[in-house]
């Protein structure tokens, strides 16, 4: 949601002082495809509140500029579809109704089109014409690293995390939890660095800005400033180059339009979704709406012709509708159709804009030596050295020795629980496989492990064909471990099935957790190595290393190889 509050700067001022220029926060966008002509820009619009709401649309002039103003009220006259349960509730009908202004202003600046939008403003917009990230790679350019207040990333792999982390305070950007591996910043505030912007100007004190898609930053509000604005921040992104202490952050960037790779990536992102087996995919909100995704009480849907509401949006009914659509024709389906948040189960409130269906996927694909990642629309490439760096370290982890023997995987083993239960009689292990250890704080109960050492190793087993899989055994491995540090209630019940089911462990009563153990078997029945290891799983597993091993946790990996017959 755009937030456009009213921030007007009025100071006063002594003999002394430059009167501060009068600026308000503003939610700006930069768009694409879109000619600076007067009649074209009505392209640029989502008209259907023209049509269906009566809202007007005028040309308008910036100083000597001319522009297009496009305003009105949605929902005028609607009653909450919330009233209804109310009235069925308390049996008092509430006579209200829902009013919510949007506008937004169109202005060309030299060989630009920029959008301010102003309260809902932003459903006005097609967004098929918004540059991607055009605000996140302005704040990269100009933003102090020393006073970032809030950063968003999401995990490069299957899973489609995002997490927010913000301080009350200026905090250096090496302060965030930002995984250096296999993650994507896609948002960024803190306060701007030194500019000729009119915000920048007759104050002591820097101000908050924020990008993303969108650009939030308070702009000049008398004309000739205002358009003095927009042609320096277009100056500063084509121009200038981000802070070297955003090196790791521009590190994964997406690849630009003209990028010839960009059509044989499609294509194979095609194949990927009428055939999810062939790599990995799952549904992301975008970080457009992340703010309205919690509240959502529904979604619409359209991919192809027919348009669903939907109230718990799964990937499903996203690739559900694309089965029988024909080679090349389903990515281009996405991207035609859309997806929207609602705030009620009926949809008749919108919560978001129609945001292409394309945007709220992840997805992985290979191509050639290359690998690439596919996140709101956007293509990012896993750069030669980056990926280099991430295999480097993962191929020491997986030739480290692990400490322990393990038997092979027979191909007619019914399950895990089976191999488990082999694994265990012949190594000496105790096996924990489904054995849940149900705590206060752990009311539902987490898995400590599959089988426990003689050493007291956390050894967790899993017969893996994709990544989705390896993404859970090695969360379940931090789960475990960080439960068992930190719950002596769970340690406790960790000694007892343990002595239970083994009372020669020599296990003792201050147990801690001091060594995790990954043991993967392929399905494929390759071995386990850097090139046969799925990317996401990689990253990962470097995560998973990384936080055990700030806890004191030693982790290892073990292959276990697939055999058809007992040896």
């Amino acid at each position: 949601m755009s937030i456009d509050h009213a921030r007007t700067s009025i100071v006063s001022t002594t003999d002394e002082e430059e009167p501060v220029p009068r600026t308000r926060r503003s939610t700006l966008y930069l768009l694409q495809d879109v000619s600076p002509a007067i009649d074209d820009l009505h392209e640029a619009l989502n008209l259907k509140y023209e049509e269906e709401q009566g809202f007007k649309v005028q040309e308008v002039g910036i100083g000597d500029v001319p522009g297009l103003l496009y305003t009105g009220v949605i929902g005028k006259d609607r009653t909450p579809d919330w009233t209804e349960t109310v009235y069925q509730l308390t049996g008092v009908r509430s006579e209200i109704t829902n009013w919510t202004a949007a506008g937004v202003l169109l202005v060309p600046v030299d060989d630009a089109v920029f959008a301010l939008t102003y309260g809902m403003g932003h459903l006005l917009l097609d967004f098929s014409h918004v540059v991607p990230g055009f605000g996140f790679g302005f704040v990269l350019r100009t933003l102090k690293p020393d006073a970032i207040r809030q950063v968003t990333h999401s995990m490069m792999d299957a899973r489609g995390r995002t997490d927010r982390n913000s301080a009350a305070q200026d905090q250096h950007i090496r302060a965030f939890a930002i995984e250096e591996y296999g993650e994507v910043v896609s948002r960024l505030a803190g306060k701007l660095g030194e500019t000729t912007l009119t915000l920048s100007k007759g104050r002591k004190q820097s101000v908050q800005i924020a990008g993303t898609d969108a650009l939030k930053i308070h702009l000049a509000t008398s004309p000739n400033e205002l358009l003095a604005d927009l042609v320096e921040i277009n100056r500063i992104n084509k121009e200038e180059s981000p802070a070297p202490e955003f090196d790791a952050i521009a590190r994964v960037r997406p690849l630009k339009r003209d990028d010839p790779r960009r059509a044989e990536l499609d294509r194979c992102l095609d194949e990927l979704l009428g055939d999810p087996s062939l790599g990995s995919i799952a549904l992301a909100a975008p970080m457009t709406c992340l703010d309205e995704a919690d509240s959502a009480a529904s979604y619409w849907v359209k991919v192809g012709p027919r348009r669903e509401s939907i109230q718990d949006l799964e990937l499903d009914h996203v690739l559900g509708k694309m089965r029988n659509m024909g080679e090349g024709e389903r990515l281009v389906a996405l991207t035609k159709g859309h997806i929207q948040l609602c705030r009620d189960e009926a949809g008749n409130e919108p919560a978001s804009p129609k945001i292409p269906a394309h945007k709220w996927l992840a997805a992985e694909v290979s191509l050639r030596t290359s690998r690439f990642f596919y996140h709101e629309g956007r293509w990012y490439e896993v750069g030669d050295r980056h990926l280099e760096s991430i295999r480097e370290q993962v191929r020491q982890i997986l030739t480290a020795p692990a400490g322990i023997s393990l038997i092979d995987w027979i191909v007619d083993f019914k399950d895990e629980k089976t191999y488990n239960e082999k694994a265990a009689e012949a190594g000496g292990f105790v096996c924990m496989d489904r054995q849940l250890i149900e705590t206060e704080q752990h009311p539902r109960g987490f898995e400590s492990c599959d089988l426990f050492g003689k050493g007291n190793e956390l050894i967790h087993v899993k017969r893996a064909e994709s990544t989705a899989p390896l993404n859970h055994l090695f969360a379940q491995g931090r789960v475990s471990a960080d439960a068992l540090r930190l719950d002596r209630e769970a340690r406790q019940e960790l000694l007892e099935r343990v002595r239970e089911l083994d009372p020669s462990h020599p296990v003792k009563d201050d147990f801690m957790p001091k060594k995790v153990i990954y043991a993967i078997s392929l399905k494929s029945g390759k071995p386990l190595t850097v090139e046969n290891l799925f990317t996401f799983a990689q990253v990962s597993l470097l995560q998973a290393v990384s936080a055990l091993s700030n806890a004191g946790i030693k982790v290892a990996v073990v292959n276990v190889p697939t055999v058809s017959t007992r040896t």
